[in-house]
């Protein structure tokens, strides 16, 4: 068992741990922020670690701190967009893009 690669997966999670206490919300919308900046720290920490040069334990930490701050934005966006409308444009653009008519 190599520690220091345990070490740094668990730097997102900690990292997620952390930005919970910044974030507003109920309980459980907190928690699966939480395991979803955690998630995309376990998934991107290797590749951007790579592309950036950092240590993969304090990618990892950065990705799960901000991967949660990115996650709760997404989620707001998520529940205020007006899924109606926007589809409403998307289906009047496709109509005028094939010529047909009204």
């Amino acid at each position: 068992m190599n520690f220091d690669a345990w070490a740094a997966k668990l730097a997102g999670v900690a990292g997620a741990v952390v930005s919970m206490r910044f974030l507003q919300g109920t309980w459980p919308e907190r928690v699966f922020m939480a395991l979803s900046g955690a998630v995309l720290s376990y998934f991107a920490t290797p590749f951007l670690s790579a592309r950036i040069g950092l240590p993969e334990g304090l990618t990892g930490f950065l990705l799960g701190l901000f991967g949660m701050a990115i996650t709760s934005r997404a989620w707001e966006w998520v529940q205020t967009t007006p899924v109606g409308a926007l589809w409403q444009i998307a289906l009047d653009w496709l109509q005028r893009r094939s010529g047909a008519p009204k």
